[in-house]
């Protein structure tokens, strides 16, 4: 392998970086931003903007630069579905999006791929050029920076293992999967075709980038990689850091009402409980919210409504959208009577309903 002070692994957002940075280092989570790592800085600005500046490629003639690219309409339905609940990146946007339509119009969401490349704050109100597009492309060319495809995952850890020398584990994790998100064939039409207008100069950089991938794609040696996907895997970092409400539940008054509870339930059930699988933990996390609502709202229509939608027998995650819309669409159809429900809920340990790995197993195998 090349010396690691050398290689400089490029992580442009919702590429699948992550999964690449974990995998590299042989680590849970990925590594600190840095030289070597380029990705986002807390403060949300790009840090490689160096990298593709003109005047800066001699300096990076010695290092083997590597990143990945996405197809922008796959990237992009990641990223809104990624970031539409985490207010640290909704915040950055001068007038929030009430859809995924909104999103893409939101001129500081376009071309976000060129934007970053370019060392700019993510969702930076500079507009993307031409001239940005042949900066990096230069770039590509000139030092070179060696560039992966998304949609050839694979192929493109055993081009990174052919240039670099990284030795990949033979089972690679997949981390920071979206938990709900829409396929592409599910997507309108008109949606993709906006999302190609708005984010032309990126489509322009995919395509280059592709043909220069195909074109070394017969001589790359390829591995035999397993990558294991399971969004369960991302359910417990999901929720230490945010509400499991977060990602499916529209109506954010009722979350905040009860952020207390749910902060409680959560810590409750990975330090008490020490529950470290993410199935048994939504499973879990479920049917407690639902015993403590029916204590709290014991005759009321809408605690009657979220029992009926509970079936021991679906997957889980299911289980939790299915609870979820249940509360939006009540509370939306319900405006004179909603107000009841924001009463905080109590968390009580003796309400907590968990499962043991054995009955879990009987559980799953059914």
């Amino acid at each position: 392998m090349i010396n690691k002070e050398k290689l400089i692994f490029i992580h442009v957002p919702k590429t699948g970086g992550t999964t690449i940075n974990t995998a590299m280092n042989n680590s849970f989570w990925q590594t600190e931003v840095g030289f070597n790592y380029r990705h986002i800085l807390p403060n949300k600005v790009s840090n490689l903007g160096d990298i593709f500046d003109p005047t800066e490629n001699e300096r990076y003639l010695d290092f083997v630069i590597f990143m990945m690219l996405r197809q922008p309409i796959d990237r992009v339905t990641s990223e809104y579905h990624f970031i539409k609940e985490r207010k640290e990146f909704i915040d950055l946007l001068h007038r929030k999006p009430k859809d995924f339509q909104s999103y893409i119009k939101n001129e500081q969401t376009n071309n976000g791929t060129i934007n970053f490349l370019k060392g700019r704050r993510m969702y930076s109100k500079h507009r993307s050029s031409e001239d940005d597009l042949t900066d990096i492309i230069n770039t590509i060319e000139k030092i070179p920076v060696h560039v992966g495809i998304f949609e050839y995952f694979n192929e493109s850890l055993s081009y990174f293992s052919d240039i670099a020398g990284i030795k990949w584990g033979r089972k690679i994790e997949v981390k920071r999967m979206t938990l709900s998100r829409p396929e592409i064939q599910e997507i309108p039409k008109y949606l993709i075709e906006l999302i190609n207008e708005r984010n032309s100069l990126d489509l322009k950089l995919y395509n280059h980038c592709v043909k220069l991938f195909n074109e070394k794609l017969t001589h790359i040696s390829k591995q035999k990689l397993t990558f294991i996907k399971d969004k369960y895997n991302h359910v417990i970092p999901y929720c230490v850091k945010w509400c499991f409400f977060e990602f499916c539940l529209e109506n954010k008054k009722f979350i905040n009402s009860n952020l207390n509870f749910f902060k409680t339930l959560t810590f409750y059930l990975i330090q008490s409980k020490k529950i470290k699988d993410g199935k048994l933990y939504t499973k879990a996390w479920n049917k407690t919210f639902l015993n403590t609502f029916n204590h709290a709202f014991k005759e009321s229509i809408l605690n009657e409504k979220l029992q009926n939608c509970y079936n021991k027998n679906i997957d889980p995650l299911e289980q939790l959208l299915r609870i979820a819309k249940q509360l939006d669409n009540f509370l939306k159809e319900n405006s004179s009577d909603r107000t009841n429900y924001y009463k905080p809920l109590e968390f009580n340990e003796k309400l907590v309903e968990t499962y043991s790995n054995k009955i879990f197993s009987s559980f799953l195998g059914r």
